[in-house]
């Protein structure tokens, strides 16, 4: 027991003279943090920085302290807790358990529009050969200056009372993700009237306000049957570059429209980010009339046959009214008279313009009886139906039959009877003579 006595006490005796002789070298050139941080990432390649959306880049981080706590603590338990602290008490601040403290922040670029978060901020009870795993989140919104920066993610280490005495920064370059971040510009009217079935359309500009060069497509959501499509509807944009662009459109197929607003949704997506992003709203009132050709092609025969049927229906009406109710004609259309005036304008002009008032006279007074005996046929009672004769019986068996005189026929005398139709012509031609006579003694008074 003595023998081994003998031999620790010296071996602790030369371990307190060197711990006391090293201690305060590496306290007073503890400057950095003293830690060493990883990129937790396949091939350690930092994912892109997305728009409105967190974006998380794991990071491990390695404790790299001069001196282990633990293991100091337990081989000199009662000097590193009650004698070092008397005897040396510059040594207070190190004896014991340090903290490490985060904070990310910009540190190359211009930090407007990049946001940035990690979990945990802190970490109590750090130590020599500890491993921490951290989470970087950061995002970017629509008025990023910049869209490559380096992130610093500042370690400080904290003493036992609080203080700072070690500070190091984690460098992680990251770039905002290829973002739709394209505008429309109208070149113009976004808003049009135009009748259905009709053809129109937008002028507009695209911009690039996005930080790639990429290739954009269009993409068009419109209402109610109407069809979009652009002229160019596939282009590549640097940044800052513009592209005009005409986007056309046709109204739906209505025969009457009062007024009706239909939208176009314009959608752009590129080749690195396929979510349709809207970027503006065209509105087109379908207003009017619209007759389509083929209702014409088939319409247009129809009418014609019925035209064709009232003509021939109309002929046939003037036949049979000249034919049943003595419908007269004009004079001077008949091919004799006609003659006659033709001659007789050419050796005597006076006498033609008489002749023909003359038969326009003639003609008046004869479509005035014409009316009147319309009207006369209207106003006459309907004629009595004859009443059917009874067929009759039939002959009874011989054995029934007496033998009777056939009954005698008084003959009757029967008169002539002129028609009312016959005895009206009469009168209204009589009346007719009349008028052209008396015209004929006022032209030659």
């Amino acid at each position: 027991m003595i023998r081994c006595l003998s031999k620790i006490i010296p071996i602790l005796i030369f371990s307190s003279i060197f711990i006391t002789d090293i201690l305060p070298i590496y306290a007073q050139q503890m400057e950095p943090a003293e830690i060493i941080g990883i990129i937790d990432a396949p091939n350690n390649k930092i994912p892109s920085i997305k728009t409105a959306n967190w974006t998380t880049i794991n990071i491990t981080v390695e404790d790299v302290q001069g001196f282990n706590w633990t293991q100091l603590s337990k081989v000199f338990a009662i000097r590193a807790k009650y004698i070092w602290p008397i005897i040396h008490p510059k040594w207070r601040p190190y004896l014991g358990y340090t903290s490490l403290r985060f904070q990310p922040e910009i540190i190359q670029g211009d930090p407007r529009g990049w946001f940035m978060e990690i979990t945990p901020n802190t970490i109590t009870g750090a130590d020599q050969g500890k491993t921490y795993h951290l989470q970087l989140r950061v995002k970017t919104d629509n008025i990023t200056v910049d869209y490559a920066v380096v992130i610093g993610v500042k370690v400080t280490r904290v003493d036992v009372f609080g203080n700072d005495f070690g500070q190091s920064y984690i460098y992680i370059p990251v770039k905002a993700s290829s973002l739709n971040n394209v505008k429309m510009i109208p070149q113009g009217i976004t808003n049009q009237n135009i009748a259905p079935h009709s053809y129109g359309y937008f002028d507009i500009t695209i911009q690039n306000f996005g930080y790639y060069r990429d290739m954009f497509r269009l993409q068009f959501v419109a209402e109610d049957g109407l069809i979009a499509a652009a002229t160019q509807q596939l282009f590549v944009l640097s940044p800052s570059d513009s592209q005009n662009v005409r986007i056309n459109f046709l109204t739906p197929e209505q025969f009457f429209d009062i007024g009706t607003p239909n939208k176009i949704d314009v959608y752009v997506t590129s080749q690195s980010d396929p979510n349709p992003k809207l970027i503006g709203t065209l509105v087109v009132i379908t207003q009017g009339f619209y007759i389509s050709p083929l209702i014409g092609i088939i319409l247009a025969p129809i009418i014609i046959i019925l035209l064709l049927i009232f003509f021939f229906f109309f002929i046939i009406k003037t036949r049979r009214d000249r034919e049943r109710y003595g419908k007269p004609e004009k004079p001077w259309k008949l091919p004799e008279e006609r003659e006659h005036l033709r001659e007789l304008k050419q050796t005597d002009n006076k006498a033609y313009e008489q002749e023909r008032l003359m038969m326009e006279d003639e003609y008046k007074s004869a479509m005035l009886y014409y009316k009147d005996y319309r009207q006369s046929l209207k106003a006459k009672p309907k004629e009595e139906v004859p009443e059917k004769k009874e067929q009759p019986k039939k002959p009874l068996p011989t054995l029934f039959k007496k033998s009777e005189k056939p009954p005698k026929v008084e003959e009757k005398k029967v008169e002539a009877i002129v028609p009312t139709e016959d005895k009206n012509k009469e009168k209204a031609l009589a009346k007719i003579q009349r008028e052209q006579a008396k015209q004929l003694k006022r032209k030659k008074e």
